[in-house]
């Protein structure tokens, strides 16, 4: 498999800034009388000694092969923009060499190029001209591109009655309709509705079926393994990780939450309403030998354990305790209980809840807890982010990439019959 894109040592510097005021040049040019380097450093007389350079990626050094998937993830400013700014030689590396085979359409920001004043329509025609389309390539792939944007409305309309949304989904559309051969794609999905964020999914995963090269830079580790078959995890300008997606997202994803757990405030929220006369007070969770847990293995025992406290007698309230998955935002189990178990609760008192072998997938879930009267025309308290707690891979667990095919492990039988036919 030929390689379309590489990567060779290559880093990238930025200037800090300078001095701005006259004391603090006096300094630095004293400074540098006296054999300090100036140009790794500024001095000022009330800061004293700062740095003057940022390198925004160090010795990048990888391959991406033609018709890859390729997921770019890490924090917010790891140097994941920078490295699709090199690639599409918006800004060119302070060392190393960047080899691209191919035509390149990046969707840093999508609709540049486009003028507000002009209508959809002459806008088509700019933005597809500046990916290198002529007239008559444009007007074959006109129709395409408006209907893929869903904008057929708009399109005589001046873009600047466009929503940002609809911007968007312009700018996508013409990009994807000029026929590159890679396509760098930063956070460009987070617009846009769910229908339309779909056909954008479904138009990249055609380029990669299709033998092209797609760079995918997200936060959404759903979009991230659903499309990429590689991810290369960046962290403080450096590659941390280049590997299987599936392998790299599991490690990603434990780190991450893992470290959101350290840094998760005790007890509950403030992300609560309700009527108040029932408050959870705390929650904790448990594995099955009874320990205070924030993970537990795939297939594990968990329990929620929470404290209440009722401000006047309530009869018969409705416990709920919900798992939701925290990147998708989908509830994936319920459990309620019965009113008729507590005729009318006052003051303190405590709800358990068990789940004997939790089915659930290696991937991070918070829990929503609520009470209400056992009619459910009153809600006493709903705590919509409580504690959270991550799935780690376990014995039988399933792929870490395999989300788009349900949300638990369970636990089946699978049988092919195959029929032979004389030829």
């Amino acid at each position: 498999m030929s390689t379309v894109i590489h990567l060779d040592r290559v880093s990238k510097r930025y200037r800090a800034g300078r001095s701005r005021t006259f004391t603090e040049m006096m300094t630095s040019n004293i400074g540098r009388l006296a054999g300090r380097r100036d140009d790794d450093q500024v001095f000022s007389l009330t800061l004293g000694a700062r740095s003057a350079t940022i390198w925004a990626v160090r010795d990048l050094d990888f391959e991406v092969p033609r018709g890859a998937g390729l997921g770019v993830i890490g924090p917010n400013g790891a140097g994941k923009t920078t490295l699709l700014k090199l690639i599409s030689r918006v800004t060119w590396p302070t060392s190393g060499r960047v080899r691209v085979a191919g035509r390149v359409v990046s969707l840093i920001e999508l609709g540049a190029g486009f003028h507000p004043e002009l209508t959809g329509r002459e806008n088509v025609y700019l933005g597809a001209g500046l990916f290198g389309l002529t007239r008559r390539e444009i007007a074959a792939k006109f129709d395409a591109i408006v209907a893929f944007a869903g904008v057929e409305r708009m399109i005589d309309a001046p873009m600047k009655r466009y929503s940002s949304g609809l911007y968007a989904r312009l700018g996508f559309s013409v990009a994807v309709h000029s026929d590159p051969d890679i396509v760098l794609v930063d956070e460009v999905l987070a617009v846009g509705d769910a229908a339309f964020r779909r056909r954008a999914m479904d138009a990249l995963r055609g380029f990669i079926d299709g033998g092209r090269t797609v760079l995918f830079i997200s936060h959404d580790m759903w979009n991230v393994r659903r499309l990429c078959d590689r991810i290369l995890w960046m962290d403080e300008g450096r590659v941390r990780a280049y590997g299987p997606s599936a392998e790299i997202a599991e490690r990603y994803m434990s780190e991450v939450n893992l470290e959101a757990l350290a840094n998760e405030r005790a007890a509950l929220q403030s992300h609560r309403r309700g009527t108040g006369e029932i408050r959870f007070t705390a929650v904790r969770l448990f594995d099955a030998a009874g320990r205070a847990v924030q993970s537990i293995a795939a297939g594990g025992a968990l329990t929620i354990a929470a404290e209440y406290a009722a401000s006047q007698p309530v009869r018969a309230p409705l416990f709920q305790v919900s798992i939701v998955d925290v990147d998708t935002g989908f509830v994936v189990s319920t459990a309620s209980s019965d009113p008729s178990a507590a005729p009318v609760v006052d003051g303190a008192g405590s709800v358990r809840v068990t789940f004997p072998a939790l089915p659930l997938k290696p991937r991070h879930y918070v829990l929503r807890l609520a009470v209400f009267d056992r009619r459910r025309t009153v809600e006493y308290d709903y705590v919509s982010a409580g504690p959270r707690f991550v799935v780690t891979g376990g014995a039988g667990a399933s792929d870490a990439g395999d989300e788009e095919d349900g949300f638990v492990s369970l636990p089946y039988e699978f049988d092919v019959c195959a029929v032979s036919r004389a030829i």
